[in-house]
């Protein structure tokens, strides 16, 4: 089984935040499989977690500030552990034909489904990498990753 991930699913095996253990708890059932890691996870996942800290700085006391460090620090971390454990496989792909790809889903399923154009393009990449199992926390991707053919495992949805 190939599986793919979106930086949702992502996210919650390196942060913790709600839904964490559900998507550790599918991850292990799943076996482990080795994930796909694309820059674009790259971006979004390290940008989520620098934008996490942003806003929580915002909000929280100054005496808290260095414990928000600590945590991006950890998921850093533990983000860096699942590439070297091969968890999270660094992977290039054709991106024009990812995009190709994602042109043809908006357009089959969008006006539908309202999904957004990042959901369709982590779709149209497992799609791509042929992966048969999208791993999400987000119910619009799984909506869109099951109408493109993907079986979805949707866990800790936000």
């Amino acid at each position: 089984m190939k599986a793919y991930a979106d930086s949702s699913f992502i996210l919650r095996l390196v942060t913790q935040e709600p839904g964490t253990q559900e998507a550790v708890s599918e991850y292990r059932r799943l076996a482990r499989p080795s994930l796909p890691y694309l820059y674009l996870h790259a971006l979004e996942v390290e940008n989520a977690i620098r934008q996490r800290l942003f806003h929580e700085q915002r909000t929280r006391p100054a005496g808290e500030r260095s414990e928000l460090r600590r945590e991006r620090d950890a998921a850093f971390s533990r983000l860096q552990r699942l590439i070297e454990r091969g968890a999270l496989a660094e992977v290039a792909l054709d991106m024009d034909r990812a995009m190709e790809e994602a042109r043809a889903l908006s357009r089959a399923h969008t006006e539908r489904l309202g999904a957004r154009a990042i959901d369709v393009l982590h779709v149209a990449c497992a799609r791509a990498l042929g992966a048969g199992t999208f791993l999400t926390c987000d119910p619009r991707q799984s909506a869109l990753g099951k109408a493109a053919g993907l079986r979805i495992r949707l866990t800790g949805t936000r």
